[in-house]
């Protein structure tokens, strides 16, 4: 299965690192840094990434975890470590230089880190670049741990500012995490990681019926105890309507995780590109996340030994759901809740969409109809074998465990299973992946509730087996009416030049319509339009494809135009 242990944790005693506090005079600050030549230097030893690459050797060759760091435990406080500077203007500054050589990057978990008021935690390259956003009292949670990922290098400086008679912070870095694959360094750009066959999540035309549910679509930061790995999952929608932050993906992907894990695993949206074309640098694809999560339901099969291997988490914490809504809701993230079904039937046709190695958001279609496997025992699993498409011949590696599997579905397609393992490699296309199915997950792995999918994803006990999509389902599902009227919209020509007719006379009200391009940017909006015929100018828009969202109080629909 993709699931993998990591036998190689690192563990440092170090004596703490004196800790001083004197008036000083700085150079002008450069994106926040605070230049000082007297900031301490904590060294720490490169782990023996032999032994490390021939256990990965194994763990890739399986479809484990992709492992991508391993942890060292540290005892780092504003008190034993680095050292504390008075500028001019009574700000208190605290610095600590980390030197772990061989690292691609280094992350960084707090065990503590709470702020007040204006004061700011950063990580800088010695030559004083910003490595990671800038933390501050937003980032603070209620359990009071946090991940300071994936800030690239092996040499940095850590930064704490307080400003004047600001309230003292609390920091405890209890964990380091020693990037070395699935990322990048300051000298050398490692985005696209997954093998050359991988088709890119937004190409055409294999993406183009999927654009509403690649925007579900997540890459997990995995928190293990001896280190962190890359999954994927999707967010998903439940009958109640209520918009839970909810994340689908499989207990491989946590089966070693405490709580405490959890509260440091992260989920980032709309890390892909917009089109066929590979980025050559990671740019800001990774700065839409949510920190944390905690788990809701699992199969308690230990990832697929004796059941369908699903982990069901809610992202952020149960006190800041509100708030995570309307983060993932907003114009940065614009996740859409994928719909589901748990019947089962087989799917004769669809594709998944995953992060392999950890890299931007790939999809592989599959055109031959679902058969029922087994993993660990017989029939948890639905079995599928990859087609070669226009593009490329997608398949699955390390980083693409716990990716949902879509039947089509005419523009609303559902998830039928979740990513176990299998032996699809680009140098071997045809070999089959398993994906635990939704029908098993919903009630067979288990009768503790807290063992079952449908306990969190049919809430209410309406025994409703299937579930659309939607990009904002916090009302409640839109009725049979209301969907036959929505689908009454027409959007023509298709392709298009210059002009798009926006046939509203299904309507009995206004209506807004927004264009968006494939990363979710917002470029076009018309308001109060009327129940006829509009006509829309998108000459200023550039060739490709666009989203184009129409939103009345019937609802909301999608539809993908081509501007040529």
């Amino acid at each position: 299965m993709k699931r993998g242990i990591f036998k190689i944790a690192l563990f440092l005693s170090f004596s703490a690192i004196t800790t001083s506090s004197f008036a000083a005079t700085f150079s002008a600050p450069k994106d926040g840094y605070v230049s000082h030549v007297n900031t301490p230097v904590l060294s720490l030893q490169t782990p023996n990434l032999k032994a490390i690459h021939e256990e990965d050797a194994i763990n890739d060759a399986n479809h484990y975890l992709y492992r991508f760091a391993v942890a060292t435990q540290v005892n780092i406080t504003t008190e034993n470590s680095g050292a504390w500077f008075t500028q001019l203007n009574g700000d208190r500054v605290w610095q600590l230089e980390v030197a772990y050589p061989g690292a691609a990057g280094l992350s960084f978990l707090f065990e503590r880190f709470v702020v007040h008021g204006n004061t700011t935690f950063d990580a800088f390259s010695k030559e004083g670049k910003k490595l990671h956003t800038t933390f501050d009292a937003s980032e603070v949670l209620e359990h009071g741990r946090q991940n300071m990922d994936l800030c690239a290098g092996s040499n940095m400086i850590l930064q704490l500012v307080e400003p004047k008679g600001t309230t003292p912070s609390e920091i405890y870095i209890n964990t380091i995490h020693f990037a070395y694959r699935g990322m990048y360094n300051s000298s050398i750009e490692k985005i696209n990681e997954s093998d050359p066959c991988e088709v890119n999540a937004n190409c055409s035309p294999e993406g183009n019926e999927y654009l509403e549910e690649q925007r579900g679509v997540v890459r997990v930061y995995v928190v293990e105890p001896a280190g962190a790995g890359w999954c994927s999952g999707s967010v998903v929608n439940n009958k109640a309507g209520d918009c839970k932050p909810l994340v689908l993906t499989a207990l491989h992907c946590g089966v070693n995780s405490s709580a405490a894990n959890f509260n440091q695993f992260k989920f980032y949206f709309g890390y892909e590109a917009s089109g066929c074309t590979n980025p050559t640098s990671v740019g800001s694809l990774a700065s839409h996340s949510v920190t944390g999560c905690v788990k809701l339901a699992d199969s308690n099969d230990g990832g697929g030994n004796s059941g369908s291997d699903f982990l069901l988490v809610q992202m952020g914490t149960l006190a800041t759901e509100a708030t995570t809504i309307a983060k993932i809701k907003g114009p940065n993230y614009k996740a859409f809740w994928n719909g589901w079904d748990a019947t089962t039937t087989a799917s004769t046709g669809g594709v998944s969409i995953h992060h392999p190695a950890g890299d931007i958001k790939k999809i592989s279609t599959y055109s031959t109809t679902l058969t029922t496997t087994g993993w660990g025992i017989s029939g948890t699993h639905w079995r599928v074998k990859w087609d070669a498409t226009t593009n490329g011949h997608g398949v699955t590696e390390g980083g693409s465990s716990g990716s949902p599997i879509f039947t089509f579905n005419g523009g609303n397609s559902r998830i039928v299973g979740t990513l176990t393992g299998g032996s699809s490699f680009c140098t071997s296309p045809n070999s089959p992946d398993s994906y635990g199915k939704m029908s098993y997950h919903w009630t067979s792995n288990g009768t503790p509730a807290n063992e079952q999918l449908k306990t969190y994803l049919d809430p209410t006990n309406t025994g409703v087996l299937v579930l659309d999509g939607s990009w904002d389902p916090c009302n409640g599902s839109v009725s049979l009416e209301e969907k036959h009227v929505l689908e009454g919209i027409k959007i023509y020509p298709n392709p298009a030049s210059d002009v798009i007719m926006i046939d509203l006379s299904a309507l009995s009200s206004e209506a807004t319509v927004r264009i968006y391009d494939l990363s979710g940017k917002l470029l076009m909006e018309r308001n109060n339009l009327n129940s006829s015929v509009n006509e829309l100018n998108i000459s200023g828009l550039t060739n490709g494809m666009y989203q184009v969202v129409v939103e009345s109080a019937a609802g909301q629909i999608t539809r993908k135009i081509t501007k040529m």
